[in-house]
């Protein structure tokens, strides 16, 4: 019986972290729509999706309850968490919208507390390896909807042939193949010898679906995050060869960062990009503009970017779309919470980060390498597109797990795992399972 419920209870943690991940219910309630096709998005009826979000709140708040003592520590890890929530709902106060801001808090809670859940629930290994679970089937199910229902897995209007599988953009399923295709990459040696395959397999499916979404900013995410990898894997060296290894890299990324820049337009012409990033540059200078109108404590949590009957609309006249956000994560949470909220996430972020470089350091096995790269990701992402603190978002699930994790006390080496010798260096992803 036992077993049982702990089967259902990893069910009910995949099933969720999947629709934390990939907006596939509201992709098949719009019949497909795709952007720029002439389709209202506001127009069609998105309750069930709203419906499923609810229900995991409430099932995460039961079982956290069911463990009250382990959420109480686990909740006591991530002080800086409940500080960011606190400014969200504060912002209620001198919101321009408040009511929007009072629904969205709501959603943000439930969020974290999922977070949480998982956080205190599972280990680092046992988060790595539902992660790849669920972004294992993410990617079968997208491969699936691409080629049997062409209508709703590949684009239909602007980006008309790029892949979105069971996301409803084209960049959506870059972006969480980025993530999941790094998960699956670190993922192959939690598993049985036997099942093995099967993350090889889901593998080559996220790099496939990579390059079928034609997002060229998703591939060289994930090129730098891969390549990560291997850099962090220095931070195991003796101390005799971390020093100098170090600098090597320091200087090999100085160089690369000085060609980019010398060479910005030539690069980015390469890879079908302008300079201004497809009007990403355009939409910043704007957005620090409004910024400055109210730079300490922000429009409200998620009061924004609500259409032309709100502070965005001077950004949507300019741009000439329906711009939803300013494409920098940093950006849309100075607008949301001000400067008062960046500072206090970029505290939490420091002291995150500097753990999970403790962590990938003095600890033996592949997932203690997951907080840093996942940190990484965090930095890649939100220079280009943005969700850094957003209601019912993977990213911000994953962020309030980890900052969970990464506080617990890290479990001393067993004997029978070797420390990191640098003469394994030439194996890029050991087995350290």
């Amino acid at each position: 019986m036992e077993k049982y419920l702990k089967y259902v209870e990893s069910s009910f943690t995949v099933f969720a972290i999947i629709h934390y991940s990939a907006n596939w219910l509201p992709l098949i309630l719009s019949g497909g729509a795709s952007e720029g096709d002439g389709t209202d998005i506001n127009s069609f009826d998105f309750r069930l999706n709203v419906l499923l979000f609810l229900l995991t709140y409430l099932v995460s708040v039961a079982l956290l309850l069911l463990r009250w003592k382990k959420f109480l520590i686990a909740a006591k890890r991530g002080p800086v968490i409940w500080v960011m929530i606190l400014i969200a709902i504060a912002s209620y106060f001198w919101s321009d919208f408040p009511a929007r801001t009072l629904k969205s808090c709501i959603g943000l809670i439930g969020t974290t507390l999922f977070g949480i859940y998982l956080g205190s629930r599972y280990t680092l290994r046992e988060q790595l390896k539902l992660l790849a679970i669920s972004y294992g089937i993410i990617a079968v199910l997208s491969v699936v909807f691409a080629i049997a229902l062409p209508r709703y897995g590949i684009e239909q209007a602007v980006h008309y042939g790029a892949w979105r599988g069971i996301y409803n953009h084209k960049n959506l399923l870059g972006r969480g193949m980025t993530l999941g295709g790094i998960v699956l990459i670190l993922s192959p040696g939690l598993f049985e010898k036997g099942k093995r395959w099967m993350a090889h397999g889901a593998i080559v499916i996220a790099c496939l679906l990579l390059v079928m979404a034609k997002s060229s900013s998703s591939l060289i995410n994930f090129t730098v995050l891969f390549t990560s990898i291997i850099a962090y894997r220095v931070l195991r060296f003796r101390y005799i060869l971390l020093i100098p290894s170090f600098l090597a890299i320091v200087t090999l990324g100085g160089t690369i960062f000085y060609i980019y820049t010398e060479n910005i337009d030539e690069i980015l012409g390469l890879i079908g990009k302008d300079p201004t990033l497809t009007g990403r540059t355009e939409l910043w200078v704007w957005a620090r503009e409004m910024i400055e109108k109210r730079p300490y404590l922000g429009y409200g949590y998620t009061a924004f970017w609500q259409g032309l009957d709100s502070a965005s609309a001077y950004i949507i006249r300019s741009a000439r779309w329906p711009v939803p956000y300013s494409h920098n994560g940093i950006l849309d949470m100075w607008l949301d919470i001000g400067l008062l909220g960046v500072i206090t996430y970029f505290l939490g972020f420091t002291i995150n980060l500097l753990r999970a470089v403790f962590m990938a350091r003095f600890s033996v096995g592949i997932e203690y390498f997951w907080p840093l790269i996942f940190l990484t990701y965090l930095l890649l992402t939100n220079a280009t597109e943005g969700g850094i603190i957003s209601q019912n978002s993977i990213f911000w699930v994953l962020y309030t797990a980890l900052s969970i994790s990464i506080m617990a006390p890290i479990e001393k080496p067993k004997p029978s795992h070797p420390q990191f010798d640098a003469s394994r260096s030439s194996k890029l992803l050991p087995d350290l399972n």
